[in-house]
Order: structure tokens, then C-alpha cells, then sequence
């Protein structure tokens, strides 16, 4: 396959494709890449190699290619229109066995050890002036060293998958094969299945087959290659595997006539997620290890005995997929048995559809009656933290094992250990890692001066993610320690109490929140943080009538949302074709406009997810005068009939055939005062801020009026700003 000249990457988020991307991007290739999950760093890390990330599936040019992750279903509608136009649509293994084929590839295979054994020989093979291309399935622990890098030589190291049967189109020149397990059942129904798998590798490999000494893979080579076949020392000593991948990494170098040893691999940095230390003291040690199959448990619970013979093994454990979990229930019983204290969390499944055969809580049911007896499933880091507990006198070891997203809870839990009892230190410690490098983050912000009332006290937590991935991690982070936050927005229609919110402030104020793009004639699609009044101004200069009552609001497009804001007759969703919500399981969903419930001044949807995007479409064409006269003649409306001074908009709902606004000022209202909170004499229904009013001045004057209406026509007027953290039930009573 010739290389192509421009690539859209699909899931472009995952430890097979980020590397991919990296890979094309620095042979010449222009690549865009979509996911709606991406994460920190492998976003960052992206952009930095000049990868271009999409918001949208939509590339800006037509592709050579489409590469698409094979966590996403080919049946999926969406790639329709490339298969359409002709233009291919390959999983990522089929992809780079055909942009491989002409190079002199050095395949490594085998059911453990795969991604550090590829680290390695990439590592060695610079390290000792070899030119090669490699494609690693992690990332370096040293965020410099890419995962994935181009050379002009013809050799390339890749690390080959058999999960998904995309294995059988690799013919190497080289096949580094570690070891064979059965794994991945439901690709291959039988051990002998994916032995003969490997088989058909070996005869298709052109010049060596390396496999360990001593082994049934020795067989297998010799039965099925056509090439010589050399061995490496297997290592069969308790948590002996990465020497063993040391050995096999060494034994490729040799071969390609190096002179390597173990001593080129004492600077080698190591991958995340591979036997990381997360926390020492004299009396608790926390590893992370991506062991999520039987055989690796055993290496790992193996080498934790030999380190601390003497501290109490306590193992944190998630299984990954159903089917693995399933076919191998009593095999990951067996091993995980050898532990002290055993604590679960539920089954990843990695896009496969619930099995509850496959289920943590079944494979608990295998376990010896010691562990059944304590062993519980937690869905929740203060109960893990809590059931972990202190370490004993002699101190205690706690390994986090899985390759889920387990990584979650180990580096919460270890975020814990050096706050020590801290939670939102913690918080904050944890996410010093997982957001990008222009993500702003503090702790104890003040926010009167980020609201349009300008009055009430600090947040715990403030943040302005840069980016939807930086938005992702610390919602999630809140969610996972149990803490409250908002999107603030530009902080209009918002009261902050004077004792402050005790939580995360969010404003999606960045560049990459204020995009607006005109994708059809008629329609933009707009990001959140964007203010009205610019989609006012932009569709004034392309002469698309229809949003010319946003002029005067004075919010952003995602708080206009949350609030089906309107005016001067119009509301927001009647300009609505989709919006795009980051929603609570950290997914992305885009919901067509019609199916959204909607009612005055609610979105149910907003309140559940947040905000990222949405599609405007005008209701008509007009000529720029006249959409601008439109503006004028509401501009001049809204300063005729609304104060000027700080305010909050409007303070309550209009009841059902009335006006709040005609109540108050009915009763004698306007101009009442207490301190520096006052009702607007312009409009009743404003609460303005005279200068240096408090938010429980405003809060008073708000009970006093609705008490008033109240008494005398028995309405009972509901508020329509929001109360930060707390709720009008409990203020206004």
C-alpha cells in the first residue's frame, strides 16, 4: 500500500491508534483525528507531534483513507459515506499490515509483554544508532519520547495485536514471540486456536522467528517456520517477566548485530501503566500494573511477595472484558487467592455487551471462602479508601491491577496517601497530571467578579479547561471524589453566595470555546463559551435573520441552553438542530433539537450533561440593513426598559398569564433598597447592585418581595437565577 497523503483517524484516542497517528504524521502524512473520549495526555501529546483533533467527525479534507479503531463497528452509519465516495475504511490492524508490507517489519507477539518488549527494543535500537520506525501500544513514561516515530530506514518495530484477528495479514521479516496464552476468547475459542494463529505468522515470517528457550513456541517454530529459529532465555524465576522481556529485547538487538546488554536498559524510562510506583512511605507501598490476565496476576502477586515478604498484600482488581472474565473465572480465583485482602471493582467492559457470567460479582463466587467472606465490589473511592484503610504495623502493599480504567482509583488513592486525610488537596494533587498544560486550575477563588451581579464569596476549586478533554477530566475527577461543581458561564442570571460555593467553578472562557463556524448557508455550529451577542453580530454579516434577540442577552451560548434564555419573543432552542452535551459517564451525545425537553427557561438535558456545541440554523434570509435595524430596534427596546447597573437579569419567572415584573412594580416595589441591593426603578423584576452590595442584601430583598406579592395576591413568585450550591427552598424559608 502506498503511503497516503492525508488520513482521518477514527477513536483516535486509544493506546493502538495514538500511536498510529503520530507515526503517519511524522512520515509526511496530513492526518486528522477524532474521538470523543480523548484524554490528557494523549490529546497534548497529539498536537504537539501536529496531529490535528477534531471536535466533530468531520474532516477538513476528503482522505486517502479512513482508519478507524476496532472498538468502533464497521456497520457503523457514519462511514457510510467514505465507503460511498470509494474511499477505504480499514480497522487499524488491516490498515498497518498494508502500509507495512513493503517495509522489513519486526513483528512482536504473544499474549503478555507485548508493549514493554516493544519500548525496549525501540528504546535499544536508537539508543544504539539502529535507524528504525516503531509503533508502540503505550506510552513512555518520560511524556517526551513519542510512541510512535518515522524513519527512513526500511525496518520498523511494531508491536502486533492478535485481539482482533488482524494479526493474519502481518508477513514479517522478523517475528519476536514472547510467550502464548489463552486470552481474547472471544476471538479464539480455544488455545490451539491461537496457536495456530501464531503458526500461520511463523511460516509467513521471511527471516527469523525468536522465541524463549525451552518452551512449546520452540515446537511450534520449528513445525511451522521456513525460517531459522532462535531462542532467548526464559527466565522462570517468581515475577520474572521483565527480565524475560529484557532477554528477548537484548536477543533482537544481537541479532541485528548490535552489541547490547542489560546495562543499555538501566536508563530506560519505562511505560505508564506497567509496574509504576505510585506512592512510597516506610509504611505503604501503591503499584500500578496493567496485569489483567491470570498469568500476569501470578507474575505480579509473584514479585510482590519477593519484595515485602513481610507486609500484608492488599490488591485492588478490576477485570477487563466479560468474556475474558468469563472463560477464565476459576484461573483469576486461583491466582488472585494468593492475597491478603482482595477488593474489587466492577468488569470493564471494553465495549462488550454485559455478560453476568462475565461480572466481577460472579467471579467473587469462585473465590476460597476466606476472601468471599471480606471481598467486596466498590463503585466508590472514599468506600475503597476506607475499606483499605491504614497500613498494619509491619505495613502493607497495595496493588492496583486491570487495565480498565482502574488507573482512576490508583492515582486517587495515591493522591489520598499525600494529602493525608486532605480531600481537596487530593483532588487537586490528582489532577496535576491528566489536564493540559493551558488549562487553568486554582483553589479559593473569588467569583463576585466573574458574575454579572458582582456580589458573594470564593470557590473551593476553579478551573477554565482549554479544551472538552480538559473539561472531561475534571468533571470526572469531581465525580469520582464526590465533589459538587457548575459551569458558571459568564456568570449572568447567577447569584454566589457570601459564604461561597463549596465546590468547582467552571467558565468555558479559552479560544477553543468561543468557535463559531458557518457549516451550511443557513446554519453555524457554535461552540459553548461563545458569547450571544457575537452569533448575533456574525449572522448579522451573513444576513441569516432569526437571531437578532440574542443581541442584548448578556450570556454565553451554553448558559442560553441550560436556560432556553429568550427575548423580544424568541427563545434560543428556535434556532436549535442539535446540541452536543458532555454528559455525566463522560461520553459525548449529540440530541436533535426536537427530541430535547425543553420547557420556559429549562433544559432538562442541560442540566444532567453540559454544553459543548450546538448547530444553529437562522429562520430565514434577510439583508444585512435589515437584520441590523432588527438589532437596533431591540437594542433600543432593552435599554429603554432595563437598568444598566450590575445586575443578575431578571430575579423571578413570570407566573402563568402575568408578568413578575408587573406584580412587583404593582405593589409599590421599585426603588426599595437594603444596603447596596436595590429593585431596579427601570425594571421590577432586576435586583441591581449599587455598589458593594452582599449576596444576603440581595438574597433579603428577593424574600422580601416575594413575601409582599404573596400576602396581598397570593402568587407566589418562583425565582429564576440561580442560587450557587444552595437551593431557594432553603434560602427563601
Amino acid at each position: 500500500m502506498k503511503v497516503p497523503r492525508k488520513c482521518f483517524l477514527l477513536g483516535a484516542g486509544g493506546m493502538g491508534m495514538a500511536p498510529l497517528a503520530i507515526y503517519l504524521q511524522k512520515a509526511g502524512v496530513l492526518v486528522e483525528a477524532f474521538d470523543d473520549s480523548f484524554r490528557e495526555p494523549v490529546r497534548s501529546l497529539l498536537e504537539r507531534c501536529g496531529v490535528r483533533i477534531l471536535s466533530e467527525p468531520v474532516p477538513s479534507f476528503r482522505p486517502d483513507v479512513v482508519v478507524r479503531s476496532s472498538a468502533i463497528c464497521e456497520s457503523l452509519p457514519s462511514l457510510d459515506q467514505w465507503k460511498e465516495q470509494g474511499i477505504p475504511v480499514l480497522r487499524r490492524g488491516d490498515f498497518l499490515a498494508k502500509l507495512t508490507a513493503e517495509c522489513k517489519v519486526l513483528a512482536v507477539v504473544g499474549s503478555h509483554g507485548k508493549t514493554t518488549t516493544t519500548a525496549m527494543i525501540a528504546w535499544l535500537l536508537r539508543k544504539l544508532g539502529f535507524p528504525c520506525g516503531y509503533i508502540i501500544g503505550g506510552l513512555f513514561r518520560n511524556r517526551e519520547i513519542p510512541p510512535g516515530m518515522y524513519s527512513d530506514s526500511p525496518w520498523i518495530v511494531i508491536e502486533v495485536d492478535e485481539s482482533d484477528g488482524t494479526i493474519d495479514g502481518f508477513s514479517p521479516t522478523v517475528t519476536l514471540c514472547l510467550n502464548c496464552d489463552w486470552d481474547h476468547s472471544s476471538q479464539y475459542s480455544s488455545l490451539q486456536e491461537f496457536c495456530e494463529t501464531l503458526g500461520g505468522l511463523f511460516s509467513r515470517t521471511e527471516s527469523s522467528v525468536i522465541v524463549p528457550e525451552g518452551d512449546d513456541l520452540f515446537k511450534l517454530a520449528q513445525s511451522s517456520a521456513t525460517c531459522p529459529t532462535i531462542t532467548f532465555e526464559n527466565s522462570l524465576e517468581p515475577g520474572a517477566y521483565n527480565s524475560r522481556n529484557e532477554a528477548a529485547a537484548i536477543t533482537v538487538c544481537r541479532y541485528l548485530g548490535l552489541n547490547a546488554s542489560s546495562d543499555d536498559l538501566t536508563d530506560f524510562p519505562g511505560l505508564a501503566r506497567r509496574q509504576v510506583v505510585l506512592y512510597e512511605s516506610p509504611d505503604r507501598y501503591v503499584l500500578e500494573d496493567y496485569a489483567h490476565h491470570p498469568t500476569e496476576i501470578r507474575a505480579v502477586l509473584a514479585q510482590a511477595e519477593n519484595n515485602f515478604p513481610e507486609r500484608r498484600l492488599k490488591v485492588v482488581f478490576q477485570p477487563h472484558r466479560y468474556s475474558r472474565t468469563r472463560d477464565l473465572v476459576a484461573e483469576f480465583a486461583e491466582e488472585l487467592s494468593a492475597t491478603d485482602d482482595l477488593f474489587l471493582l466492577p468488569t470493564y467492559s471494553a465495549f462488550e455487551s454485559p455478560d453476568v457470567d462475565g461480572s466481577v460479582e460472579n467471579m467473587m463466587g469462585h473465590l476460597p471462602p476466606r476472601l468471599r467472606k471480606t471481598a467486596r465490589v466498590y463503585t466508590c473511592l472514599s468506600d475503597l479508601s476506607d475499606a483499605i484503610g491504614t497500613s498494619p504495623l509491619s505495613g502493607d502493599q497495595v496493588l492496583f491491577l486491570g487495565a480498565g480504567d482502574l488507573d482512576r482509583y490508583a492515582h486517587a488513592f495515591s493522591s489520598l496517601q499525600r494529602s493525608k486525610g486532605d480531600d481537596w488537596l487530593a483532588w487537586f494533587d490528582y489532577l496535576q497530571t491528566r489536564l493540559s498544560k493551558d488549562c487553568i486550575l486554582r483553589m479559593d477563588e473569588p467569583l463576585a467578579d466573574k458574575t454579572t451581579l458582582r456580589v458573594g464569596g470564593s470557590s473551593t476549586a476553579y478551573a477554565e479547561p482549554s479544551c472538552a478533554e480538559d473539561l472531561r477530566e475534571l468533571v470526572d475527577a469531581c465525580s469520582l471524589f464526590n465533589f459538587p461543581f457548575f459551569v458558571m458561564g459568564r456568570g449572568s442570571n447567577l447569584i454566589v453566595p457570601d459564604d461561597g460555593f463549596a465546590g468547582l467553578a467552571l467558565r468555558l472562557v479559552g479560544t477553543a470555546w468561543k468557535e463559531v463556524r458557518l457549516v451550511l448557508d443557513d446554519t453555524f455550529v457554535v461552540k459553548a463559551g461563545t458569547r450571544l451577542k457575537e452569533i448575533c453580530r456574525l449572522a448579522c454579516e451573513q444576513g441569516l435573520a432569526g437571531f437578532e434577540f440574542l443581541e442584548g442577552i448578556p450570556g454565553t451560548l451554553g448558559g442560553a441552553l441550560r436556560m432556553n434564555a429568550g427575548a423580544m419573543g424568541g427563545e434560543i432552542f428556535d434556532l436549535v438542530e442539535t446540541v452536543t452535551f458532555l454528559m455525566p459517564n463522560g461520553r459525548v451525545r449529540e440530541i436533535a433539537g426536537e427530541n430535547l425537553t425543553v420547557g420556559y427557561r429549562v433544559c432538562a438535558e442541560a442540566d444532567e450533561g453540559i454544553v459543548l456545541r450546538a448547530r444553529l440554523r437562522a429562520t430565514g434570509f434577510s439583508s444585512k440593513i435589515e437584520v441590523r435595524r432588527q438589532i437596533d430596534k431591540f437594542s433600543n427596546k432593552r435599554w429603554a426598559s432595563q437598568p444598566r447597573e450590575s445586575s443578575a437579569g431578571c430575579i423571578f419567572r413570570n407566573p402563568t398569564d402575568d408578568s413578575a415584573g408587573r406584580l412587583i412594580d404593582h405593589h409599590g416595589l421599585k426603588g426599595e433598597s437594603l444596603g447596596a441591593a436595590s429593585i431596579s426603578n427601570v425594571h421590577a423584576n432586576f435586583i441591581v447592585n449599587q455598589g458593594g452590595a452582599t449576596a444576603d442584601e440581595v438574597i433579603s430583598l428577593i424574600r422580601r418581595v416575594r413575601g409582599k406579592v404573596k400576602d396581598s395576591t397570593g402568587v407566589e413568585l418562583q425565582p429564576e437565577v440561580t442560587l450557587l450550591g444552595k437551593s431557594w427552598e432553603e434560602a427563601l424559608n
